[in-house]
């Protein structure tokens, strides 16, 4: 199945189940009219929708090694902007007036639905602004509060998705109509014990993570932290060159809420550690300075698809595309192919911003010299450096570097900010470069 067509996997789990419980509601009940039957597929869509965010929320693995972890995401994104719409119709066809919902004289069933209503209402509010870019990312001043918002504390809110699937499986259970409809009943409680045990497994595998401890850290620039974590009973995970994990520091003064960080090291060569580097780029990451070595930290994945078995077993030309912080999963590659003694022609292209941001310039010095299919090209694009380009990484700046052949020739493996990644994706089209050839690792969330 190709990708774009699994983008539609999740979309119709939720249609699956929709179909179901209309054929259980329509075998035992007609609507009279056509607004009572809006009512009640606006409804039983909104709740099968529900159920499958939270599906999504569980990231499972066979979905997103062929999807990837922010595709995933974006439809997630999607889906939760369908939910009001169809939540909103039900909600105004079956309104019990304002004066009524401030006063709390409700029926049990309108009760549960509003609590559902309202936990929803908290969940879609923190994913939009808060956890998630994939609706916001072209607003600046969104971007900007999303920046400065605590995610630790609307990951929390978000988790109300939980109470809100409950508040309406319940809900289900005293409409009148439904009252006697054995069928809709059961699947409406096969379909919610299924999700949220899925969900309650998950929950419980991600506290029997093994954990690592911080062994060492550093500052490889002002705003980058690189830490190197060894497992503390076991052997380390196996992870594949340019993944990337969610960490979650357990037994330290840093906030413990997972987040995502790619890996830095190369499984080959470093074989009993893990290393990472994270940029201070929020309320999490500014708290960085608090890590001391002996912290400990769980790693759930590993996620992505940046580097893939069959570029890993070619020797095809490879360009790795980098902006910023996003050389991370690239240096993570480089050092792989190195580890293996690879003789294919790699070129590492790294837009940065400014001098101080400038990381491991003595590695690729080395490199070139050691490795001659190896180059690196380095351009500033907020100050002029002395012996580098200024500007950024367009086609002239490849062209000017003589790399102008990879278009055709070479895989593109491509990470950095939204706006470098939207160049980027112009630029590769702008020169014929085929998704076949494209890899590209973008965190949207």
């Amino acid at each position: 199945m190709s990708k774009k067509a699994l983008k539609w996997f999740f979309p119709g789990v939720a249609i699956l189940m929709f179909v179901t419980f209309l054929i259980a509601l329509l075998s035992q009940y007609i609507p009279p009219n056509f607004t009572e039957l809006l009512s009640n597929v606006t409804g039983t869509l909104s709740f099968c929708i529900m159920l499958t965010l939270v599906l999504i929320a569980v990231r499972p693995k066979a979905i997103e090694r062929r999807l990837g972890l922010t595709t995933m995401y974006e439809v997630h994104a999607w889906m939760a902007m369908v939910l009001p719409v169809t939540l909103l119709i039900h909600v105004f066809i079956r309104w019990s007036g304002l004066e009524n919902v401030l006063t709390l004289n409700l029926s049990d069933t309108s009760l549960l639905g509003y609590v559902g209503l309202i936990a929803l209402i908290v969940v879609m509010l923190t994913g939009i602004f808060v956890l998630s870019d994939t609706i916001i990312k072209k607003s600046k001043p969104l971007m900007k509060f999303k920046g400065k918002a605590n995610r630790n504390f609307h990951l929390w809110l978000h988790r109300l998705a939980i109470v809100s699937v409950i508040g309406i499986h319940f809900h289900v259970y005293h409409v009148e109509y439904l009252l006697d409809n054995t069928p809709f009943r059961l699947l409406a409680t096969f379909y919610t014990v299924v999700v949220l045990g899925w969900y309650l497994i998950y929950k419980i595998r991600l506290g029997q993570l093994p954990r690592y401890e911080v062994v060492r850290t550093s500052k490889p620039s002002p705003k980058i932290h690189e830490m190197e974590l060894k497992p503390v009973n076991g052997q380390r995970m196996d992870y594949v060159a340019g993944q990337f994990g969610f960490f979650r520091f357990v037994d330290s003064n840093v906030a413990s809420e997972a987040h995502p960080f790619s890996f830095a090291s190369s499984p080959r060569f470093h074989q009993d550690s893990i290393i990472v580097m994270i940029q201070e780029d929020g309320d999490f990451t500014n708290t960085l300075e608090d890590v001391t070595e002996g912290d400990k930290v769980t790693i759930e994945g590993p996620y992505g698809d940046f580097y893939p078995e069959e570029v890993r077993h070619s020797n095809d030309p490879m360009v790795l595309l980098s902006g910023g912080i996003g050389l991370t999963p690239s240096l993570s590659v480089l050092r792989e192919e190195i580890a293996k003694n690879s003789d294919r022609r790699i070129a590492f292209v790294w837009g940065v911003g400014y001098e101080k941001d400038l990381m491991y310039y003595d590695e690729l010095k080395d490199l070139s010299t050691k490795y001659p299919n190896f180059s690196h090209h380095i351009i500033f694009s907020e100050e002029e450096v002395e012996g580098f380009p200024h500007g950024f990484v367009d086609d002239e700046f490849i062209r000017s570097q003589g790399l102008e052949e990879f278009y055709e020739t070479a895989t593109w493996h491509i990470c950095g900010p939204p706006p470098m990644l939207e160049a980027a994706k112009g630029l590769m089209a702008d020169n014929n470069v085929t998704d076949e050839q494209l890899y590209i690792e973008e965190f949207a969330f």
